[in-house]
């Protein structure tokens, strides 16, 4: 049958929902058109490149039949001077603002690099100024309670610039690939167009629904935590990113942990060892025997090759509005969970992250506090958090103590009743510090043919704490490795709780204002015509 130009009708459809996995998403789009009686064939165009062909569904309602469904590539090629004046000018401006950020960043940093040293200053002289009268314990507790929020206001303040820095760095590295891209050859867009034959039994309204799966699109999970006295608030966030050409407006949106990669099973193969058995170096590879402008010829047409890949990898870069919505949470019989958002979502193909969230509990927690000998930060707290029923996928979490910002971590998959520990921060209202009381050389009278050094030391565990706490305390004396080392005669004023390898823990309960001491002891002998590495303290 020769089709004319009456016998095409371009249709205008507009995207209604969204499901989002976590490597792509599935499009639904709508649209409605009057059709004649008869054979004609009806076009969805200008769809996004990213979109996968093999699967597009198409479904429609109205008197008459569906046929083929062709699937066409368009190209258009253009040259807008105008646009590259446009990238470029705003590459300039956001430079300007990243400088400005990173001025601040620096100038907090100096600040908070100044609060230590007034810190340690402190530490030093008060105890002088205590045993003087000049001073009691009243000024300590109020500088500490000025330090520790000082320093939180540090935290808070350098991670929020870092977030700006690493956010405008983004935005300049996408802007930078499409200023390149300009810059490499002719704009060339490229689209597809669906061509839906139909038999129009008569004329009249026809309804169509097309839906197709899509890359360039995921989500990642992400979390605020906050850390209250006996519990903590999660709320679970999906981080959007849209970079499907494709603007998504007012939409109905699901989120799903979906994959479009399969999954497989990955069978062991043997660990096989045996006698290493030397033998002759392998003959230079071909490459190698290449002359050096052969080898620099293959190495160019590789790195021309680089610039495309790093443009077709995703840009991700920081949105700082919040939304939420209410979720309705559904686990189907494969484990895989979807939340469906209530309300309409807008979301632009911009390239940035766009949190929505998905939700919020509450778990119970617990207090933790460590210190070891080898860590100079101090006392160490943590939260010990028991999950509910659901499982929390991993992902960065962003922390807080009572709405105070301490820090950022990355979340590990946590299995429903699973414990994980969280928070881990310095606690500036407790206080451990390790004083060598003696250290002298064994009489050699008393141990013929060897040498020995006794050591003295006094662990000191202070509480400014309200509340009695619980604390780890781990300490590292030399563990022999030789028959010719021996380290004996340790004793503790307070029983370690466990000791390993020269490692010793003891757990205590310390009270408030309370100060507890543990004085230790040990010797190290050796025979003296050897040498011990690496040299003791």
């Amino acid at each position: 049958m020769l089709l004319t130009d009456s016998n095409f009708v371009k249709l205008a459809t507009t995207i209604d929902k969204v499901v989002v996995y976590l490597d792509g998403a599935r499009v639904y789009r709508s649209g409605k058109t009057d059709l004649k009686k008869g054979f004609q064939i009806v076009k969805i165009e200008g769809l996004t490149k990213h979109l996968l062909e093999d699967s597009v569904r198409v479904s429609g309602k109205g008197k008459g039949s569906l046929g083929a469904i062709d699937i066409e590539t368009v190209y258009t090629e253009e040259v807008s001077h105008e646009a590259l004046q446009k990238l470029i000018k705003e590459k300039e401006a956001l430079e300007k603002e990243l400088d400005a950020f990173q001025e601040q960043l620096a100038f907090t940093q100096r600040q908070s690099e100044r609060m230590k040293i007034l810190s340690e200053k402190f530490a030093q002289e008060f105890p002088q100024w205590f045993a003087a009268g000049e001073t009691d314990l009243t000024n300590l507790s109020s500088f500490i309670d000025f330090e520790s929020k000082k320093n939180t206001e540090f935290l808070k303040t350098i991670q929020k610039t870092n977030d700006k820095i690493e956010q405008l760095e983004k935005q300049l590295n996408t802007l930078q690939a499409k200023i390149d891209d300009f810059h490499i050859s002719p704009h060339q867009e490229r689209t597809y167009t669906i061509s839906i034959s139909i038999d129009a039994a008569q004329a009249g309204p026809f309804s169509f629904e097309v839906n197709y799966q899509t890359k360039r699109v995921s989500w990642k999970p992400s979390y605020d935590i906050d850390l209250q006295k006996e519990k903590a608030i999660i709320k679970g966030q999906a981080q959007i990113i849209n970079q499907t050409l494709e603007n998504w407006k007012d939409v109905s949106l699901e989120i799903s942990t979906a994959v479009f990669k399969p999954l497989r099973v990955v069978e062991p193969t043997p660990f096989y060892i045996d006698i290493f058995v030397p033998y002759a170096r392998p003959p230079p590879s071909p490459m190698a025997l290449a002359p050096k402008s052969a080898v620099k010829k293959a190495y160019s047409k590789e790195a021309r090759r680089k610039p495309d890949m790093a443009r077709e990898a995703e840009e991700e870069s920081i949105d700082a509005l919040l939304e939420t919505a209410k979720v309705e949470l559904k686990e189907s019989a494969t484990g895989v969970q979807s939340f469906e958002l209530s309300g309409k979502w807008s979301i632009p193909s911009d390239g940035n992250k766009h949190p929505v969230t998905l939700t919020t509990y509450e778990l119970k927690t617990k207090k933790e506090f460590y210190w070891s000998s080898t860590d100079g930060l101090g006392v160490i707290a943590q939260d010990k958090i028991t999950n509910g029923d659901a499982v929390i996928l991993g992902g960065k979490a962003k922390v807080y103590s009572k709405g105070e910002f301490i820090g950022e971590t990355i979340l590990k998959k946590v299995a429903p009743r699973e414990e994980f520990t969280l928070g881990a921060r310095e606690e500036f209202k407790m206080k451990v510090e390790k004083k060598l009381l003696k250290r002298e050389r064994v009489k050699s009278g008393l141990t013929k043919g060897k040498r020995a050094i006794m050591y003295e030391y006094e662990l000191i565990i202070k509480n400014f704490r309200k509340e009695p706490s619980k604390i780890a305390i781990k300490d590292v004396i030399p563990y022999s490795r030789s028959e010719r080392i021996k380290v004996k005669d340790f004793n503790a004023g307070i029983e370690p709780k466990k000791s390993n390898l020269g490692i010793i823990t003891w757990k205590l309960t310390v009270q408030p204002d309370e100060e507890v001491k543990i004085p230790y002891k040990f010797e190290v002998e050796w025979e003296k015509d050897y040498e011990i590495t690496p040299p003791l303290p």
